[in-house]
Order: C-alpha cells, then structure tokens, then sequence
C-alpha cells in the first residue's frame, strides 16, 4: 500500500501563498491605460515582462506613472496583479497593445528571435513563418532560404533579408493568441512562458 502524507500547516501556508501570487516571476510592468476608478482610486492595465500576460491592478498613487511606461515590480503603490481579457481591455489599452509588445519583444530579443531562428515545417503544406500575418508558402520557403544554418543575430537582420517587420508581425501573433487562446501553436506559452 502507498504510504499516506500527512500536510503540516506551514505546507499547507506555502502553497496558499504560492496561488495568491501567480506573477511572482514578473519583473516589469509595461502600462497600457491608467483609469480613474469611482469613488476612489485608480486602476492601471499593463503588460508584464518577461512573460507578456495581460494584468490590470489598482494603483493608490499615479505619480511616475505613464501610458508607455515600464515600472520594475514589485511597487507599493501597486496593488495586487489580476490577468484581464483582451476584449476586457480600454480602448486606449487595445490601441497601445502592439506598440508595447514590440517594446517587449525588443528589450528581450533573445527569447523571441528564437522563432525566427527555430521555426520550421509543421507538415508537408504548412511552414511555422505561415503563422505570422501576410507570411504565405512562398514568403516561408523564401525566409528558411536567407535564414540558412548560421541563423539571424538581431530583428534588423530578419528584415533586412526578408523585407518584413519581424517584431511587428511577432506582436501581432501574440495579440491573435490573446484574443483566442484556441489558436494553436501558442507562440507564447513555446517562446515566451516555457521557462516557467
């Protein structure tokens, strides 16, 4: 018979505290929107590095605080962070979302050039490049051909050689797969959040 384990309280703390925390591995907040929230207070709608999640959280005190901006987290007058839906987001969110995941992918290119460098054929008709808009068969088979072993070192490299806006058609992936996490592959969870 299997032997029964019995959880002492301080386990029991440690994966409550666990739960209650569930972006603990963010160390950056990028705004998207602060709003003013009735009767008091704010309430900010951010992207979080590394990992890209959408979050919002109540905000005691706006000051140093922008549209654009990235803030190193942990901060006081930030509250605790709750993941929000892309159809949940402001107006203003939605319109600043791809400029700040192209922000994101560019002060983390390591992580993400990583697609450009690995991807490959998903079957016999379908190239992993087709997953970015506006990439047909011909643009894939075109873009695996200037890639060729050595690979790309920088994003400037992969649009010099392609004639594409590599960051910006990464952050639109991401976007598409925020707003239907059906979508699969999921670009996110196999460049992005793997690690954790």
């Amino acid at each position: 018979m299997g032997r029964l384990e019995i959880m002492s309280p301080e386990d029991a703390n440690d994966s409550d505290e666990e739960e209650m925390e569930p972006f603990h591995q963010e160390t950056r907040l990028r705004i998207l929107d602060i709003q003013e929230r009735r009767p008091v207070g704010y309430e900010i709608q951010c992207i979080s590095e590394p990992s890209l999640y959408l979050l919002r959280a109540r905000v005691s005190d706006t000051s140093g605080l922008s549209v654009g901006e990235t803030v190193k987290i942990p901060v006081e007058s930030i509250g605790s962070l709750s993941e929000v839906r892309l159809k949940d987001l402001s107006g203003t969110s939605q319109q600043e979302l791809i400029q700040a995941l192209s922000s994101s992918i560019q002060a983390d290119p390591e992580r993400h050039i990583s697609f450009y460098n690995s991807a490959g054929p998903m079957s016999l008709k379908f190239h992993s490049f087709q997953l970015l808009s506006g990439i047909g068969n011909s643009k894939a088979i075109q873009m695996v051909q200037k890639r060729g072993i050595a690979g790309w070192h920088a994003f400037e490299d992969v649009d010099e050689a392609c004639g594409i806006e590599s960051v910006k058609l990464l952050a639109e992936r991401y976007v598409k797969e925020m707003e239907d996490v059906a979508q699969t592959p999921r670009l996110l969870d196999l460049l992005v959040r793997s690690e954790q």
